[in-house]
Order: C-alpha cells, then structure tokens, then sequence
C-alpha cells in the first residue's frame, strides 16, 4: 500500500506534503519558468497528499474539514493553473498563490479524522462535496482576478473574474442538487433550514446577484467587480463562520 506506515507515521507524512506544497506554492512566487515549475511542483506533492489521505481513509478524502479545505485548495491550484497556462494570466499568482498556500495550511488547523461515516459513504454525497469545493476553488480565482481589475484597470480581468464566477456558481448548483439528493436518501429529507443550509442558499444568491448586476448599464465596470470581489469572503464565511460564530445545530431526527 502507498505509504504504509504506522499511523502516527501516516499522520507525519500528511503533514509534511502539506507543508512541503504549501512551500512551493508560494517560491512559484519566482519569475520564470523556475517559479512555474516550483508551483507544479506544489501542485505534485498536493496531489501525492490526497491520493495518501485516501488511503488511509480507505475512500475519498471528501468527508472533514482537514481534507475538505485541502482538496479547496487544490481545486484552486488548478483552476489558476487554468488561466495562466490557457489565458497568459502570469500576474494573476502574486494574489492566487499566497492564498492558495494560505487555504493548504489552515487545513493543518484541523485534526484529519480518519473514520468516516456510513451515511457519508454514498455516491450523492461525494458528488456534493466534489462540485462544492470544486467551486471554491473558482470563486477564490475570481475574486483575485477582480482585484487585479480594480488595481490594474485592464479589462480582461474583468471579464475573466465573470467567466470563473460563472463557471464557480454552475458548480455550486450542481453541488446543492446533488446534496439535495444525498440528504433525501440519508434523513428522508431534501433541506433544513439550519444556519448552515441558510448561509448556503444566501451564498447561492449572492454570487446570482453578482452575475445578473455585473449585466446592468452603469454598474458594470468596477462596481460589479467590487462586488464580485467580496464573494469569495461569503463563501469562506458560509463554511468557516457558520457553525463557529453563528451555531448550526446538528441534524436530529
């Protein structure tokens, strides 16, 4: 088996990948192809890092917030791996980078839990949370192509930071259907209106909202962008903030 060691071994060498590619994210800083090939590097070690938590988990690491914010990041890895290799948006990792790195190492906050629960063990759930984090990941990439706007004035920003949001909030569709069903089949339930599935509808709505103004004449432009902007902190509110500042009871039936 990959990587088998004891399970304080095991513990010790997630650590270490997280570390290690939450390092390299940020030497990708580098000019050149040496800071590229540094971020690929991040990118592989990541990577290696996931594929280890699923094997100690015997399933996909989709299920706590230790490997939940991790595969976030990595989604956002990708996605700015999209646009600079398809778009030239090299400038785009002096804010992509840092927070990537900065999403990899707070998932090192949380203590990985390495058992998972039978109702979490569904193909419904996986895909919710897939598309979920999926979209976090080009949420984070929109926002900081929209401050890149806002700093630099230049217009393919702009566009590009609606693209990512669109193409973030199909994502987050498709994750609220698919957990939707997952729900269903697990409690006999398809919502709850919880703090938690309450944030997430306002989430829902606020990137609609962002889609439909930046559509409107006299707000497109910087106005939209700003708005666009603070999404990302909605959504990193809507998972970090319920639950901590504002309680989201457990599901009791």
């Amino acid at each position: 088996m990959l990587f088998d060691t004891g399970g304080e071994g095991r513990e010790l060498i997630s650590i270490f990948l997280s570390l290690a590619s939450a390092s390299l994210y940020i030497m990708g800083l580098m000019e050149g192809k040496k800071g590229y090939r540094l971020f690929l590097s991040g990118m592989l070690l990541h990577l290696l890092g996931i594929i280890h938590r699923g094997f100690i988990i015997n399933g996909i690491p989709l299920t706590e917030k230790h490997d939940n914010i991790s595969f976030a990041a990595f989604s956002t890895a990708l996605t700015y791996w999209y646009f600079y290799r398809r778009k030239g948006m090299s400038e785009l990792g002096v804010t992509a980078l840092p927070l990537i790195s900065l999403l990899l190492l707070t998932s090192l906050a949380y203590a990985p839990l390495n058992t998972v629960s039978p109702f979490m063990r569904s193909p419904w759930f996986y895909l919710h949370m897939f598309f979920y984090f999926v979209s976090y990941g080009f949420f984070g990439i929109s926002s900081a192509m929209g401050l890149h706007y806002l700093w630099s004035g230049k217009g393919d920003y702009e566009l590009l930071q609606y693209k990512g949001a669109v193409h973030g909030w199909i994502m987050f569709s498709v994750a609220l259907v698919a957990g939707s069903i997952w729900f269903f089949t697990a409690y006999g339930t398809y919502w709850l209106w919880t703090s938690r599935e309450l944030w997430t509808t306002l989430m829902w709505f606020y990137y609609g909202l962002y889609l439909h103004v930046r559509l409107i004449k006299g707000l497109k432009g910087r106005p939209a962008a700003a708005i666009g902007c603070m999404g990302f902190p909605v959504a990193l509110f809507t998972y970090f903030g319920v639950g901590t500042v504002i309680p989201s009871p457990p599901v009791q039936f």
